[in-house]
């Protein structure tokens, strides 16, 4: 009787020994995937929030190859390259190219300009040149491109009225468009015309491929809105 007694003491023993090894093992088992679950989402949050950190400061690059008499260049610019860079200045990297479908002459150190709609438009590129180069700041810099071109015949009353209406000081720019400097400029950019080869004005570039231009100089809006990152911005939706 105590030999019985004894064994099953043992036995009640041991399977509560199992039990509560048991229930250790199960809530070891419990924290360690709970702690793999939350590790694992903070590292898709972690991934989620530096890749779109990263991507919002991936900008579209624009470049636009122009001239300032040209009716097509004013379409562009008016319609489309004014109000969406004023909407999506955020994302946009962009670079103007006053040049167009003009021919540069080099002659005793100095250049000489031919353009497709006469010597207006050459001074009326230097202009646009000395704006970009003196004002320093793209987006103000497409301001007063656009308001220029709108009438560019009168280079100097064009600058003279937009600079007003932006509260910038036309003088230094009209200086530089008759100095050598502002002939460097518009070589400068003839240099960037020529690399490209365009065989229409304007010609558009995003992240350097002019491919789709007939898409670009359609929406513009919406070929931009095609490379930028999620999440799009309001403009793009």
């Amino acid at each position: 009787m105590g030999f019985y007694l004894c064994s099953r003491y043992r036995i009640i023993v041991l399977i509560l020994v199992i039990l509560i090894m048991w229930q250790i093992y199960a809530n070891y088992s419990h924290f360690m995937l709970t702690k793999s679950t939350t590790t694992s989402a903070s590292n898709i949050v972690q991934l989620e929030d530096d890749s779109y950190n990263t991507h919002k400061q991936d900008k579209v690059k624009v470049r636009v190859y122009y001239e300032t008499l040209c009716p097509d260049s004013k379409h562009f610019f008016v319609r489309h390259l004014g109000p969406v860079t004023e909407k999506l200045s955020d994302f946009l990297d962009v670079t103007l190219v006053p040049y167009g479908k003009a021919t540069t002459t080099e002659r005793n150190g100095q250049y000489y300009f031919k353009c497709q709609h006469q010597e207006e438009e050459c001074y009326a590129n230097k202009v646009h040149a000395c704006s970009i180069d003196i004002l320093n700041n793209i987006v103000l810099a497409v301001k007063i491109t656009v308001c220029m071109i709108e009438d560019n015949y009168d280079a100097d009353g064009a600058l003279h009225k937009c600079a007003k209406q932006l509260n910038i000081e036309p003088e230094p720019i009209i200086n530089c468009a008759g100095t050598t400097h502002g002939s460097e400029l518009l070589k400068k950019y003839g240099d960037d015309t020529h690399i490209l080869k365009p065989t229409f004005i304007p010609t558009v570039t995003l992240n350097g491929s002019r491919d789709n231009q007939a898409a670009i100089l359609k929406n513009f809006l919406l070929e931009v809105c095609k490379l930028i990152a999620m999440p799009l911005p309001p403009p793009c939706l």
